[in-house]
């Protein structure tokens, strides 16, 4: 039986396999995009039928590459494992993904229900616990415990009654990030003000 292949420009850039083939991350256990993209667009849409708030962090890892390039890439996978964990312990009742493909050192949360106050404040203590890491791992040294992580955090929020789209999210709050990392990394940087705030 022939099975068609999809075209190139319908396969991830990153590892070259069809975007919709994982729902997933298999690294970290956290939804990969595709599925990070469907839920949260699900939980948008849920948000504007209640007619309530949501927020979108987005994290990441600050200088990560020097961990690859200097432990090796192992340690970098127990570092991102790690972070997962973080945002899992954290953010119980959000959408959790991995950015940025299939080897990116982003993540996503979505946070149904979540004003802005809120989502600053959860930010804030994701911020402080992957800052309080002591990730232990083989590395190209030797064992080594992996320590003094830090995230630049970008947030945006959703107004209840507006009509925000899951993209206008995301460029915010990636707006926000890019924020963050040329304020110096290691900081939250808030998106104001809240996406379609009604006239």
């Amino acid at each position: 039986m022939n099975h068609r292949q999809p075209p190139p420009s319908a396969r991830c850039r990153s590892c070259g396999h069809e975007p919709r083939a994982w729902a997933t991350d298999k690294l970290t256990g956290l939804l990969d995009r595709w599925g990070w993209d469907a839920e949260a667009g699900r939980a948008l849409a849920a948000a504007r039928r209640r007619d309530e708030p949501a927020a979108l962090v987005l994290l990441d890892l600050d200088h990560f590459k020097r961990i690859n390039d200097t432990l090796g890439h192992p340690a970098g996978d127990r570092v991102l494992r790690a972070v997962a964990s973080v945002l899992r312990q954290v953010c119980e009742h959000a959408v959790l993904g991995r950015y940025g493909g299939h080897g990116g050192d982003e993540f996503l949360a979505f946070l149904p229900g979540a004003d802005l106050g809120a989502a600053t404040a959860l930010a804030a203590t994701l911020r402080a616990e992957v800052g309080a890491l002591q990730v232990p791992a083989r590395t190209v040294c030797g064992p080594r415990t992996v320590t003094d992580l830090t995230v630049s955090v970008g947030l945006a929020t959703h107004c209840p009654g507006a009509r925000t789209r899951l993209a206008d999210l995301v460029l915010a709050a990636d707006a926000a990030l890019l924020a963050a990392k040329h304020a110096g990394r290691d900081r939250v940087h808030c998106a104001r003000p809240a996406l379609g705030r009604p006239a």
